[in-house]
């Protein structure tokens, strides 16, 4: 029964993550944020007073978010390297402006609708970058989610419901700094 429980709360975190990535975010941002991902395991280990984490749990946690990290490093040099890419070439095309003459039905004062082949080429890979960078985290996601249903195998029954609660306020930190992402990175392509 738990572990149906264990997977029920991975698929909800996967599918949270989800439902954020392809909705709209109403937040603002100059630059397109980078993602601070801080995976499950450090949560728990800088919370260790807090969960009275024994000596022998914070000594598997951080063996465990040590083998973790080796797992995600190569994913976070790629999203490191997606990120400074979509930071260069996020400079969308807006169209040109004529001056004078009517206003058209959208409010502009007319111009070229649609983009030149090299910005719409330039859309496409921005498009393509932001689907590498959601398919990157995705995948730390889910080898942090299997590492925090290991280490849950080691908390008491009453370290269980707070390191959760850690868990979860520090993947809605990261669904907040994506949406900021996703939102800065597709303003433009509306």
């Amino acid at each position: 029964m738990t572990l149906m429980i264990r997977k029920m709360f991975l698929l909800c975190m996967c599918l949270a993550l989800a439902a954020c990535a392809g909705s709209s975010a109403s937040q603002r941002g100059d630059a397109a944020p980078g993602l601070a991902f801080k995976s499950s395991l450090a949560v728990l280990l800088e919370n260790r007073a807090e969960l009275a984490l024994t000596p022998e749990q914070v000594d598997r946690f951080e063996k465990m978010d040590f083998t973790l990290h080796e797992k995600n490093i190569v994913l976070q040099h790629e999203l490191e390297a997606l990120q400074a890419q979509q930071k260069k070439g996020n400079r969308p095309w807006h169209g040109g402006y004529m001056g004078g003459g009517q206003h058209d039905l959208h409010g502009g004062k007319g111009g070229s609708t649609s983009a030149p082949p090299e910005e719409e080429q330039a859309r496409l890979q921005r498009r393509e970058r932001l689907e590498r960078i959601e398919s990157t985290l995705r995948q730390m996601q889910d080898n942090d989610s299997e590492a925090y249903v290991q280490a849950e195998k080691l908390l008491t029954d009453t370290q269980k419901p707070r390191a959760r609660e850690l868990f979860s306020q520090e993947r809605e930190k990261l669904l907040k700094q994506f949406k900021a992402m996703h939102f800065q990175i597709r303003k433009g392509d509306y």
